[in-house]
């Protein structure tokens, strides 16, 4: 005798499939024991759905297995977009690198990260949305990277918005610097690039050869340099046979002012090493 269950019950049963937690397991299985039509053709098969039942509830609650999922970091820093749905992260995304993504005014647009690359002055930076199902494996990509963008919906309450976003934050542990933008017209986009990268706080230092032009491409640091980072950068063997650099920009009073390894230097600093 089939057993002709509802759709609903069919529906309880992907769900159970797909189900990650035990919780889910349970709450699923006893939908679809509800939905099962009780008659003689179905005996086996409630049978077997109480087993499964009673099984679940005897285990132990464990920990959810730990799924990641990453993005390959390019440029100088990685910087994530979080937000609620339609918040304007895909709108911001754009913005700030010209992407062509998907946007709609109906939540959950983004179901997977979106890349793009935005160019602050001679450095490049990669945006990362990241969809607003908070799903663990997107949210792996957040714990490492460098930077947090909350995006706020303008529109709608920001204070709520705001400690909704902190929440999700604080209960998956990631601690990352944030800075906030709110979504609303019109937006400074050039203002917004500049706060990322001074929240970054990121330094450009340029080599250059004698007699030539500066390097175009910078060596990248995090929050400060010496020569001595720099010469490591250049080839660590260059330490065993250093003698001076001259150094060209705000870290020295004196242009092409003489120097040693333990220089501070700054942003945009050019360095010429001489061995």
């Amino acid at each position: 005798m089939p057993v002709n269950a509802p759709n609903e019950y069919y529906l309880a049963e992907e769900k159970y499939k797909n189900a990650k937690t035990r919780e889910e397991k349970i709450k699923y299985l006893e939908e679809m024991i509800a939905l099962l039509p009780k008659h003689h053709g179905s005996e086996k098969l409630l049978m077997e759905l109480k087993k499964r039942l009673a099984k679940l509830k005897q285990q132990k609650e464990s920990k959810p297995a730990k799924t990641s999922f990453s993005i390959k970091k390019e440029g100088a820093a990685q910087v994530c977009l979080i937000g609620l749905a339609n918040s304007g992260k895909s709108t911001l995304l754009k913005m700030l690198t010209g992407v062509d993504v998907k946007i709609a005014d109906y939540p959950y647009t983004t179901t997977k990260p979106e890349v793009g690359m935005m160019r602050y002055e001679d450095v490049w930076i990669q945006i990362v949305e990241i969809p607003s199902t908070f799903d663990s494996m997107w949210l792996g990509i957040v714990h490492n990277c460098d930077l947090i963008i909350r995006v706020i919906d303008g529109n709608e309450d920001i204070n709520k918005q705001r400690k909704e976003i902190r929440k999700i934050l604080e209960e998956n542990r990631i601690r990352v610097p944030t800075i906030k933008v709110v979504m609303k017209r019109p937006l400074n986009i050039e203002k917004i690039k500049n706060q990322i990268w001074q929240q970054l706080n990121l330094i450009r230092i340029y080599t250059k050869d004698q007699g030539k032009e500066p390097e175009k491409t910078p060596i990248i640091f995090k929050g400060h340099a010496t020569v001595e980072d720099v010469v490591k950068e250049i080839h660590k063997d260059f330490l065993k046979h250093f003698r001076y650099a001259k150094v060209w920009g705000k870290s020295v009073k004196h242009q092409g002012a003489q120097v040693g390894l333990d220089h501070q230097l700054a942003d945009k600093d050019i360095v010429q090493i001489f061995a």
